[in-house]
């Protein structure tokens, strides 16, 4: 959850309050469509807790959006229906292309200039999201105005996960059948992004640039803007993969909702950057929220 104010004279957005909770909504939904009723009571427990913490800083206004998961599965209406109910809360289901539009303009807007065309990585529970500009992109206005050329996939790390790697340490056949099915969805990248500057969002890179560091407590400060290469990046899945699942979630506070799908991630990482020649990617804590937020106070 984001709660911020944006500064029209100087174009930028003051963070107030930015926190996470993970209710992995998308637990299952690989197998059966369906959100679970446990995660759908998560979602409802989160979204009353954010409604209460909305209300003590006075927000204006109040949006809610869902992406992947939500769009694949088939009792949403359910889901939707119940989070009316329970919280009041309209959640908007934004479409793969929309998801990949606002995750580029929150992952990039506080990292531009230089006349750089700046490509994103996304990589979600049941998504991976890859945008780029057509143009370079210098400042906020342009982010509305410039074309942008995205490609929503169905590889992410919950899916990765429970179609390959659920045996925690996995087998090193699986961690092959992982990248070979990784690499094929891939293929549908069809659209220039050689020679773009690459920035990661979302949890999978988060939580890399926390391990890079050695954190032990999630440092927003420290991670945001971080550049991490190829070489630091097949260290840390040599470093990961072995290690059983306990051992995981002791690394850190961030890897908590996330120890099990942790590598798949960044296996994802991996292969999207060996297979279009990226050599490092740099962090950002920031991402859909924030471009959503952009959008929700820049188009009228």
């Amino acid at each position: 959850m984001l709660i911020a104010e944006y500064d029209e004279q100087t174009g930028s957005i003051k963070t107030i309050l930015d926190i996470q909770r993970v209710p992995r909504l998308g637990k299952g939904v690989d197998s059966n469509r369906n959100i679970l009723p446990e995660s759908i009571q998560k979602a409802i427990d989160i979204l009353e807790e954010y409604n209460d913490i909305s209300e003590d800083h006075g927000s204006g206004k109040i949006t809610a959006t869902a992406t992947s998961f939500i769009r694949d599965s088939h009792n949403k209406e359910e889901f939707l229906n119940a989070i009316r109910l329970n919280t009041g809360i309209e959640i908007e289901i934004l479409s793969g292309n929309d998801e990949a539009k606002w995750t580029y303009a929150g992952g990039v807007y506080d990292k531009l200039g230089g006349n750089a065309r700046l490509t994103t990585i996304d990589i979600g529970g049941g998504s991976t999201e890859i945008t780029t500009s057509a143009n370079s992109i210098n400042t906020i206005n342009d982010l509305i105005t410039q074309q942008i050329t995205g490609k929503s996939m169905n590889i992410g790390s919950v899916r990765i996960n429970e179609k390959f790697l659920n045996n925690h340490p996995p087998a090193f056949d699986d961690i092959m059948n992982a990248e070979k099915f990784i690499n094929e969805h891939l293929t549908e990248i069809d659209f220039d992004i050689s020679g773009t500057g690459l920035i990661g969002v979302a949890g999978t890179v988060t939580t890399l640039g926390a391990i890079v560091l050695g954190l032990d407590k999630f440092d927003a400060g420290k991670v945001d803007g971080l550049t991490i290469t190829i070489t630091e990046i097949e260290n840390v899945l040599n470093r990961l993969i072995p290690m059983p699942i306990e051992e995981l979630y002791g690394m850190g506070d961030y890897m908590t909702g996330r120890a099990d799908i942790v590598v798949p991630g960044i296996l994802i990482l991996k292969c999207f950057m060996k297979k279009f020649g990226f050599s490092s990617v740099k962090v950002s804590t920031k991402g859909l929220r924030y471009g959503v937020f952009l959008r929700d106070v820049l188009i009228k």
